[in-house]
């Protein structure tokens, strides 16, 4: 069996192919680990882009964990059905916020649905539960963020064949991967 491509190429490849791109991420809270779940919205180079709530959980985990000096680290898992294939994406996390990063919000903001935009004017998530949310509007909520992850290390696990095969891409994914054991 030959090498695979380049990680990105072939995550690219797995993701046209798959009806949606659901990863779940895992923080570390005060009570232990923490897992939940994410729409992928774009990649960039070695950067996957998701959405999310500044007034979350997940948000505030994660800004607890950073060092004095650097980015908090968190860990992605998407497992695409069609093609069987596990991935994992481990490194370090920032935020895009819309006074900060205004042209690529605003991008971001656009495909989504009135729906998720109207949870991001609402309660923030996690909160009781209440009727009649707001309608949302054409402007960005101000706790909408782009939650980035910067995929330094990333393991992919075919599941389709046997013997199953799995791979390991230090950094951006330009080096060759390594065979693991399953």
């Amino acid at each position: 069996m030959s090498v695979p491509q380049p990680w990105t190429a072939w995550f690219d490849a797995t993701r046209a192919g798959a009806p949606h791109c659901f990863a779940q991420l895992a923080t570390v809270g005060p009570d232990g680990a923490r897992c939940r779940t994410l729409a992928l919205r774009e990649r960039h180079g070695a950067e996957l882009w998701f959405t999310t709530d500044q007034r979350s959980e997940k948000v505030i985990e994660l800004q607890r964990q950073a060092p004095p000096q650097g980015h908090p680290h968190a860990e992605a898992c998407w497992y695409d059905l069609t093609s069987r294939t596990q991935w994992r994406f481990r490194g370090p996390v920032r935020f895009l916020l819309p006074d900060t990063h205004p042209e690529d919000c605003q991008r971001l903001w656009a495909k989504l649905d009135s729906a998720d935009r109207a949870r991001f004017h609402g309660p923030p998530p996690g909160s009781l539960h209440q009727t009649g949310l707001p309608q949302p509007g054409d402007h960005i909520a101000e706790d909408f963020s782009i939650l980035v992850l910067r995929a330094e290390h990333v393991k992919v696990l075919e599941l389709a064949d046997l013997p199953h095969r799995h791979w390991y891409y230090p950094g951006e994914g330009r080096a060759a991967p390594t065979r693991l054991m399953p």
